[in-house]
């Protein structure tokens, strides 16, 4: 079985986030508190890596991780 990741991409201020096991979907765009709260229920990131992740993917453009 292969790891599952989710990517997230910042546009502007806004967060979008495509998942390994759902190719094709995007899902967002949200605000940035509102993409670390999705992180945590859809990938099972706990607070501090969906924080680290959203906060990548400001400062680069796009930022993955795996899912919990």
């Amino acid at each position: 079985m292969s790891a599952q990741t989710v990517t997230v991409h910042a546009t502007r201020g806004r967060y979008t986030a495509q998942f390994s096991a759902l190719p094709g979907r995007t899902f967002g765009p949200w605000d940035m508190p509102e993409m670390i709260q999705e992180l945590r229920v859809s990938a099972l990131l706990d607070p501090r890596d969906a924080r680290d992740l959203v906060f990548d993917a400001a400062v680069t453009g796009t930022a993955t991780a795996p899912t919990g």
